[in-house]
């Protein structure tokens, strides 16, 4: 029987692998074209973008040896340090291990982007509710933004010491 941990690290590995596989495929079919799913109020815009960026392309504009040490050392290290910190945690505190695995791992896919594309992350994916519209975004981002979020909501409801 695997133990919980080694589940976690092949799903964490399948992960990345679903998300450059996505990645390879929005980047042939997305070449020339984009994609509108649904209608009003709601839909999915698929188009392809390169972000040189971080979250809503921030950062793009660095000098190149600014975005290697943010972009790819910094992001590097805490996305190891997260993966070590939720292995360590995940008897003791599983909600906030699993959401430090789901940042690491969501970065970790992106991080392999900014290493194999010339420092780009694929994007391809935009919400639209009516007048409103986020930022392209990937899978990897949706797993970091899931995981920050479980992290804010524990935060938000834990009982105060006192």
């Amino acid at each position: 029987m695997l133990s919980s941990r080694t589940l976690t690290l092949i799903l964490g590995v399948a992960f990345i692998i679903l998300d450059q596989w996505v990645k390879l495929i929005a980047l042939v079919a997305l070449k020339d074209h984009s994609y509108v799913l649904g209608s009003q109020p709601l839909w999915l815009d698929i188009s392809l973008s390169l972000n040189p960026g971080a979250f809503l392309s921030l950062g793009a504009g660095l000098a190149p040896v600014l975005k290697l040490l943010v972009f790819v050392l910094a992001v590097g290290l805490v996305c190891c340090w997260a993966s070590i910190w939720a292995f360590k945690q995940w008897q003791h505190a599983p909600v906030k291990a699993c959401a430090a695995w789901f940042i690491a791992v969501g970065g970790l896919s992106n991080l392999i982007d900014r290493v194999s594309r010339d420092g780009h992350v694929v994007d391809y994916l935009v919400l639209n509710l009516g007048p409103l519209h986020t930022g392209v975004f990937n899978l990897a981002d949706i797993a970091i933004m899931a995981g920050a979020a479980v992290l804010l909501v524990d935060a938000l409801t834990r009982p105060g010491k006192g």
